[in-house]
């Protein structure tokens, strides 16, 4: 009886090892032709068993005063059908995100710090970023095409600061010399950060909450009203259905 009881408690110690040591891997996935978007993120752990898939099929920009509409797609492997809705980014809502931030940071000690040191044990595993320009006049596309370069190199540098990169990132500027105004942009990148660096990383954010006084209020307070809000959208997009 005790040897079984060694031997179930050993496989259950060797699972729990194999699930610490194991990987989330994060897939993104951005295209813009003109004025047509497409984004995807796959979310990948315990070695496959769990995935997540968030797509966004359509971004529409309506006006200044409305902003953009985001449209989305979220499933899991192991549910059956998807979740879909929509969402406007408009001034109103960047405002609130910049205020929800600002929280954020009184709550916590040295957020930034944690963030930071956070990031330092991200692992970019694939990153390419291609792109064709062209503004259908010979002179100004060269100076764009220099200014793209420009702004890509100054990206990747600070995202080496940041985190590591096991594989050299791959940059393309293509320019298209022909009389149509023309916009290509295709990003792919794949990180990877332990299930460990996750679960230290989530403690050492409670233990920083915790040094503020009322910290886990203020959390709790954004944590709630964001629940509250998606119940309401949630609620929303059920009355339509049923429409």
């Amino acid at each position: 009886m005790w040897i079984w009881l060694g031997g179930i408690g050993l496989l259950i110690a060797l699972l729990l090892v194999a699930v610490l040591i194991s990987y989330v891997h994060v897939h993104f996935t951005f295209k813009k032709h003109n004025h047509d978007d497409y984004a995807k993120i796959t979310v990948r752990l315990l070695y496959g068993i769990v995935r997540i898939n968030y797509e966004i099929p359509s971004i529409v920009f309506r006006n200044m005063k409305e902003g953009f509409l985001v449209k989305t797609e979220q499933r899991m492997n192991h549910s059956r059908g998807e979740a879909q809705s929509s969402e406007r980014v408009n001034k109103r809502k960047v405002k609130k995100w910049a205020k929800d931030v600002k929280i954020m940071l009184r709550a916590t000690e040295a957020l930034k710090l944690w963030i930071k040191q956070t990031l330092t044990r991200v692992h970019m595993t694939h990153l390419s970023w291609s792109t064709r320009i062209g503004v259908g006049d010979a002179a100004y596309t060269a100076v764009l095409i220099g200014w793209v370069w420009s702004i890509k190199s100054i990206i990747i540098g600070y995202l080496s600061y940041q985190i590591r990169f096991e594989q050299t990132p791959k940059l393309q500027v293509v320019p298209v010399w022909e009389d149509e105004m023309e916009f290509q942009t295709e990003l792919d990148w794949k990180l990877k950060i332990r299930i460990t660096a996750v679960m230290i990383a989530g403690l050492t954010l409670l233990t920083r909450v915790l040094q503020v006084e009322g910290g886990w209020r203020m959390w709790f307070k954004l944590l709630q009203e964001q629940r509250r809000k998606r119940k309401l959208k949630l609620k929303k997009q059920h009355s339509e259905s049923q429409i």
